[in-house]
């Protein structure tokens, strides 16, 4: 009998695919941005108090619109964005990103970037202490257009710890109104892929450079009538360079 991991739509990549994905991340972020053209975006956030040093849940809370209609084109598996994109949205994330006194745009570096669909995720981070920012943005692919900007900060009193060898922690959580998580997180040396299971869904999330950030069309985080919030479930697998997968794999602490 087949297990259920075996039914999934998703299929997971190759070493290799996530070599080259890699290659191509490594080439977008080493690329001077294009200037600005268009953008708008709304905003609001509440920060919960970190539950571990570098670790922190937020969630979003204010009244964005939209009806959900472009979550329908989400993926499970992401791609890389290209350098006129990268520019495009990343423009867009970073005036976003102003409302937050404390996050130090002008020291703020892109990590990681990724596309599934109609939407982009962006991670910015830098360290002493550790701070990061996540952007999600809508942007049709080949247009110009960029709106529905969703950003979400949060940071720790100490630099970011490193992920131990073959192994991954986990980061900032947010959540915001739609039922849409976005989460990220470090990866050790030797971790080639993360794939996340929650809700009958896997998804693949962007690995690159010791940091990893996946979103999807869910709620990771849900109220419990009391005032408290708790995990929806989710189990995570790791690709190894080696090849090998470590399936239900814990995060470090």
């Amino acid at each position: 009998m087949k297990s259920l991991r075996a039914l999934d739509v998703a299929t997971a990549p190759t070493f290799e695919q996530y070599e080259r994905a890699a290659t191509t991340l490594d080439r977008i972020v080493a690329t001077p941005p294009d200037p600005p053209r268009r953008f708008a975006g709304r905003r609001g956030w509440m920060l919960i108090p970190a539950v571990a040093a570098a670790v922190a849940v937020v969630l979003a809370v204010a009244p964005w619109g939209g009806d959900g209609r472009a979550y329908a084109t989400w993926t499970p598996v992401p791609v890389p964005l290209t350098s006129a994109e990268t520019g495009l949205v990343g423009a867009a994330c970073r005036d976003d990103m102003r409302i937050y006194k404390d996050l130090d745009l002008d020291r703020a570096e892109l990590v990681l970037a990724e596309r599934r669909g109609e939407y982009v995720a962006m991670v910015y981070r830098y360290d002493n202490p550790g701070s990061e920012a996540s952007c999600l943005v809508h942007n049709l692919p080949g247009t110009d257009d960029v709106d529905e900007v969703k950003t979400t900060a949060s940071g720790s009193s100490g630099p970011f710890e490193k992920a131990p060898a073959g192994r991954f922690m986990e980061g900032a959580l947010s959540v915001f109104p739609e039922g849409v998580s976005i989460t990220e997180g470090a990866a050790g040396p030797g971790v080639a892929g993360l794939t996340i299971h929650t809700e009958g869904l896997s998804v693949q999330a962007t690995v690159h450079n010791g940091r990893w950030v996946a979103w999807w069309p869910g709620r990771a985080l849900v109220e419990d009538g009391n005032g408290k919030w708790r995990d929806v479930p989710r189990t995570y697998d790791v690709l190894l360079n080696d090849g090998r997968t470590i399936e239900d794999a814990q995060p470090s602490r």
